[in-house]
């Protein structure tokens, strides 16, 4: 059995405050992701907009939005640059709505 850093282990609520931080503080820093049932999304996005429940990104190099309706639907997400204590490349984990 594996057992997860806890480091790497973010809560919905924690990337919600990291989403908000992010967009109003530091433009440089860009984030992709991974959701229920998909691949990560191959290129790192600025964020456009966020409400309580999720949030839109756009994918710059293929002048794109992603929405993501719902944030308790992402899995995982890494950003390219250090942030606070998060770690640029670090696959972060993400724990559903109700833990």
């Amino acid at each position: 059995m594996r057992v997860k850093d806890a480091s790497k282990v973010v809560t919905v609520l924690e990337l919600r405050k990291l989403l908000y931080d992010l967009r109003d503080h530091r433009v440089d820093v860009l984030i992709r992701f991974r959701r229920l049932g998909e691949m990560w999304k191959p290129n790192f996005m600025t964020i456009v907009d966020l409400n309580d429940r999720g949030a839109i990104f756009n994918d710059a190099t293929t002048n794109e939005f992603v929405f993501a309706m719902d944030l308790g639907d992402i899995m995982q997400f890494e950003i390219d640059n250090r942030f606070q204590m998060y770690e640029p490349f670090y696959h972060y984990e993400v724990t559903p709505w109700d833990s």
